[in-house]
C-alpha cells in the first residue's frame, strides 16, 4: 500500500486472487476517477464529518462546565414558587375549613373514635400538602449532578468517536471489507461446501456474522466503561457483569 493517488487498500478481491489492481490503465481512455480517487474521498469525508462533529461536541464540553444555575431559568422557576405557594396556602385554609365543618355537624352524633377517625384524615391532608416543596432548590440540587454526568458523557463520547475514526480510517487502507468477504466465502466452501456464484445470500449471511463478531469485540471495552464505570458512578447502572 501506497499513500500516493492512487490510494489502494493493502487488502483487495484482486490481491486476494493473485492479481494486481490498479485504477488506471495503459489506455487513457479506460481512466476512471471514481477508481483513481474513490478510497481518498472517502478518508476526507469522514475526517470532515468527524471534524463537524467534534467540533459541535466541543462547544457543548465547555457548556457543562458551567456550575451556576441560569439565571433567567431561576426567575421563572422561582415565579412559579411563588405561585404554587400562594395556591397551597389557600388549600390548605380550605382544608381546615371543611375539617371544622365536619366536626361541627358530627359532634355528639358519633363516637369519640370517628371524630379521631376524621382528624386523623385532616392530618394527613395537611402531610400530603406539605411534601408539595418549591422546585427551584430541587432543580438547584440536581443542576450540579446533571452537569458532572453530561461532561463525563460528552468526554466519553469524543474519546470513542476519536477511536472509530481511526478504526474506520484503518479498516478502509487495509481492505478490511474484501478480506472478510473471501473470508466468509473460504468458510462457507470449506465447511458447508457453498460457493460465491450459487449461495450469494448464505454467504453474505456469514459475512454480516463475521462483522457482528469483530464489531462486538472491538466495541466491547467501550460498552464495559460507559455502563460500569460512567454510569455506575451517578447511579444509573442497576447491571451486573453476569447480566451485561
Amino acid at each position: 500500500m501506497t499513500f500516493s493517488l492512487p490510494l489502494t487498500p493493502q487488502y483487495t478481491q484482486l490481491s486476494g486472487a493473485g492479481k494486481t489492481p490498479s485504477a488506471t490503465n495503459n489506455n487513457d481512455d479506460d481512466f476512471s476517477a471514481l477508481g483513481y480517487y474513490a478510497v481518498f474521498a472517502t478518508i476526507a469525508f469522514t475526517l470532515v464529518v468527524f471534524l463537524f462533529e467534534a467540533y459541535l461536541d466541543f462547544r457543548q464540553r465547555s457548556s457543562y462546565y458551567k456550575t451556576e444555575f441560569p439565571s433567567e431559568l431561576s426567575k421563572t422557576v422561582g415565579n412559579i414558587d411563588a405561585e404554587r405557594e400562594k395556591e397551597l396556602k389557600e388549600q390548605s385554609k380550605e382544608v381546615d375549613d371543611d375539617g371544622k365543618k365536619k366536626e361541627e355537624e358530627n359532634d355528639g352524633d358519633k363516637a369519640a373514635g370517628d371524630g379521631k377517625t376524621k382528624q386523623d384524615d385532616i392530618n394527613k391532608n395537611k402531610e400530603s400538602l406539605d411534601k408539595n416543596k418549591p422546585l427551584l432548590p430541587q432543580l438547584q440540587s440536581k443542576f450540579s449532578k446533571a452537569q458532572s454526568y453530561g461532561l463525563d458523557k460528552i468526554t466519553f463520547s469524543i474519546i470513542s468517536s476519536t477511536y472509530n475514526l481511526f478504526e474506520e480510517i484503518i479498516f478502509l487502507l487495509c481492505g478490511y471489507i474484501p478480506y472478510c468477504w473471501d473470508l466468509s466465502c473460504h468458510v462457507g466452501k470449506a465447511y458447508f461446501g457453498w460457493n460465491e456464484n450459487d449461495n450469494e445470500i448464505k454467504i453474505s449471511l456469514i459475512f454480516m456474522a463475521v462483522n457482528v463478531i469483530i464489531g462486538t469485540i472491538t466495541s466491547l471495552p467501550f460498552e464495559l466503561y460507559s455502563t460500569f464505570r460512567i454510569e455506575k458512578k451517578h447511579g444509573f447502572n442497576k447491571q451486573t457483569p453476569q447480566l451485561f
